[in-house]
């Protein structure tokens, strides 16, 4: 499938990614995936295989791309015996690298210089390499431990004001940048960087405001302690408008420069530069990875879409304004009931207070009436005093219920003189009955294709007998007395505005 610059194909990081979705794109994300990454996670050994294979990953590292065999068991093996809390046999460890391999998580190759012999199958022979799947999940699994221990996450504004730098930065490439002149690919190839750079920034800082927003509406499903809902309270007051007006502001600076991005002049200058880096990738396509043109040149659009008046940036702002709106309000309302229950506590410690410093002698009656009243029920709808009682609840009336008439919702069957049949038997009764008519008559007498036909039902009356007198050696055409006898011969018959090539079949009584 082609396409230009200006007609995109809809894929999930395109941005119609919903459309995407809708299409059942989501599948592609697993569709050239190693399953077994899956089941290195599940397994009972997963710790064991994990620390062999990041430790591949740290020899990848320090640019040794094909350990040998020994070196990884020397390597893992301090380790690993305090995880299997006795000795790592290394036949143990053949076991697990063995399984890495069948899982193509690491691969295997024989290192000539060390073979001694054709009969030598020593493992030592053997470099082992990581895979870039197994690599990337090590990436992932490494990320994630170390955002839960650093709890680390990009500003926003500072994203923004990256994305700010490097537009100014691609404009001043771009002004000097001389189309159709020689000795361009350092130039272009730092104009396509820049490029890359804001739009993975602004992918980055899409990211950044809804985490954002996420911890916003965090605060709405936790409780606090009336001290650390002031504290938050005022974080809120002065963090949200102050990140707010500032990313607005950095806003208004960025939207000049995508329009100046939006220029004729400009634009052909960013179609040479990705025509230069195509040439140079074309000398070498394994080694040099650039963005390609169909995609690249669509970020300008992008990043206007992302900037404009009421754009993706003006969405995610309006909705984190909401979202704090929301979380200040819960809050406040919450500290205002926490504040309320505190005063009623010191009330009650107060009164308690009172009471303890009276005379030992002195029972507080009046107090006490009061504070046991409120379980005999002052919200009863009768009325009652300390004289009068108030009559008891009635118990509720008991609806009866009269029984319905189960209603049959299939209708009797209609009962005749005739002795009973089943549905195969009617049917061959009625079969018989047409043969009698059509067929075993004369002038076709017992041949098929000479019966007195004219009418399109008897096309399904000829398939029927077909199968009742050919399948199953004819033994539902027997029952009635009947055998039907198939010739190599062909006939064809012709009525009805219909056609039907058939061997010539002759019906006889049996």
């Amino acid at each position: 499938m082609t396409s230009s610059s200006t007609d995109q194909p809809i894929t999930l990081f395109s941005d119609q990614p919903l459309s995407a979705f809708d299409q059942g794109m989501a599948a592609e994300l697993i569709k050239r995936r190693n399953p077994n990454l899956g089941s290195l996670l599940i397994t009972e050994r997963a710790p064991f295989y994990v620390t062999i294979l990041y430790r591949m990953l740290l020899f990848k590292r320090d640019h040794e791309l094909e350990p040998l065999y020994d070196d990884i068991y020397q390597a893992v093996f301090h380790p690993l015996e305090g995880l299997e809390q006795t000795e790592y046999s290394p036949d143990r460890f053949r076991t697990d690298l063995d399984q890495l391999a069948n899982w193509n998580l690491v691969s295997s190759r024989i290192e000539k210089q060390r073979l001694r012999g054709y009969r030598d199958n020593r493992k030592r022979k053997f470099r082992y390499r990581l895979s870039d799947e197994a690599a990337s999940l090590l990436h992932w699994l490494e990320q994630r431990l170390q955002d839960e221990l650093e709890e680390r996450s990009n500003d926003a504004r500072d994203l923004l004001g990256e994305v700010r730098g490097a537009l100014g930065e691609l404009l001043r490439l771009l002004h000097g940048l001389r189309l159709n002149a020689e000795g361009q690919e350092d130039s272009a190839r730092r104009i396509i960087f820049q490029l890359g750079k804001a739009d993975d920034l602004c992918q980055s800082t899409t990211e950044g405001l809804i985490d954002l927003n996420g911890r916003l509406m965090a605060f709405l499903l936790r409780r606090y302690e009336a001290d650390e809902v002031r504290i938050i309270l005022g974080e809120l007051d002065n963090y949200v408008q102050v990140f707010l007006k500032q990313a607005f502001g950095l806003r208004r600076e960025i939207v000049p420069l995508l329009h100046r991005l939006q220029k004729r002049s400009i634009q052909d200058k960013l179609h040479f530069a990705f025509t230069a880096m195509e040439k140079e990738r074309r000398l070498a396509p394994h080694l040099l990875q650039v963005r390609r043109e169909a995609s690249g040149l669509a970020i300008p659009d992008r990043l206007n879409r992302f900037f404009e008046d009421q754009g993706g940036l003006d969405h995610l702002l309006q909705r984190i304004n909401e979202s704090s709106l929301q979380v200040w309000q819960k809050l406040r309302s919450h500290l205002q009931e926490l504040e309320r229950k505190n005063h009623r506590l010191q009330d009650l410690r107060h009164r308690i207070e009172e009471i303890a410093s009276l005379d030992e002698s002195v029972v507080p009656l009046h107090f006490m009436e009061k504070l046991c009243s409120c379980g005999q029920g002052f919200f009863d709808r009768n009325y009652w005093d300390s004289r009068e009682k108030a009559d008891p609840p009635q118990p509720s009336r008991r609806i009866s219920r009269k029984e319905k008439i189960i209603r049959a919702y299939i209708k009797p069957k209609k009962k005749s003189d005739g002795p009973v049949q089943s549905m195969d038997e009617a049917r061959l009764a009625s079969l018989e009955k047409w043969l009698q008519e059509k067929v075993l008559s004369p002038p076709a007498n017992g041949q098929v294709e000479k019966g007195d036909f004219g009418e399109f039902a008897d096309f399904p009356r000829i398939m029927e007998l077909a199968r009742a007198g050919l399948l199953g050696e004819g033994k539902r055409l027997a029952s009635i007395a009947l055998l039907l006898q198939a010739a190599e011969e062909r006939a064809k018959l012709d009525f009805a505005s219909c056609q039907l090539d058939l061997p010539k079949l002759t019906v006889k009584a049996n």
